[in-house]
């Protein structure tokens, strides 16, 4: 869940600042798809140069956990706690 809310956060404050300082988004939109292939492409090549394959297989296995919300729940803390 908090890796959607942050993501969320990230693109408000990014295109709202954006917009806020008089900036149009029509541009932007029109060039994303390649943009975001130079930037996607550029980020997943650094991570690959930087990384050994152990590194990289753990990394594509465990992607998945932002996604799926807390191991521990509310009731797993108050049976700590009592």
């Amino acid at each position: 869940m908090f890796g959607i809310v942050g993501i969320v956060v990230i693109l408000v404050m990014v295109f709202g600042g954006f917009v806020i300082h008089g900036g149009n988004l029509t541009p932007i939109f029109h060039a994303l798809p390649f943009e975001m292939i130079m930037i996607g492409g550029a980020a997943v090549g650094a991570f690959l140069v930087s990384n050994d394959l152990a590194a990289v297989k753990h990394t594509a296995k465990d992607v998945g956990k932002v996604f799926k919300g807390p191991k521990w729940k509310p009731a797993d803390y108050r049976d700590l706690l009592c």
